[in-house]
């Protein structure tokens, strides 16, 4: 069943993908809401986030792109892996504890707002959460935890994949 305020978002990330948009309609990309946004990445892994592509990343270990839309604000990157499977992909580091679980409480209340109730979300391990639906093949994981870098050791990680 497709929802009605699916249509309008994925529809404008379509024309996205083209070189050169109308005015209006980029405006429109570049001011959907956080829901809008949401919604848009998960019906996303159904091609490989195609219409949400930006910009090519140079790297030597897998295609990286860009994306048009960060949930996690300017730290997000769709990549494709050598085993051909492509994710969104989000990390914040942060220099407190304190910052990183504002950031994790704050992305996890936006994730139950937007997916509605059609979705499901499990916690894992290690401040882990993962959010499944019936209705889709997305998968979202939301994450916290300690990295080893000294100056910012916190870690928030969003992934978004099939």
């Amino acid at each position: 069943m497709v929802n009605r305020h699916l249509i309008l978002p994925v529809a404008l990330l379509s024309l996205a993908a083209c070189q050169q948009l109308p005015d209006d309609v980029q405006h429109r990309v570049d001011t959907m809401n956080e829901c809008e946004k949401v919604l848009a990445l998960t019906q996303g892994t159904q091609d490989d986030f195609a219409q949400l592509k930006g910009s090519k990343v140079n790297s030597s270990f897998m295609s990286a792109w860009q994306p048009k839309a960060h949930l996690i604000a300017n730290s997000c990157q769709i990549n494709q892996y050598n085993s051909g499977n492509v994710a969104y992909e989000c990390t914040k580091l942060f220099s407190t504890e304190a910052n990183a679980a504002t950031l994790f409480d704050d992305v996890a209340q936006q994730l139950n707002t937007c997916l509605g109730a059609s979705w499901q979300n499990t916690k894992g391990k290690n401040n882990t959460l993962r959010y499944t639906s019936d209705a889709s093949e997305a998968t979202i994981t939301l994450s916290r935890g300690k990295g080893l870098d000294r100056k910012t050791p916190w870690v928030i990680a969003l992934k978004i994949s099939r």
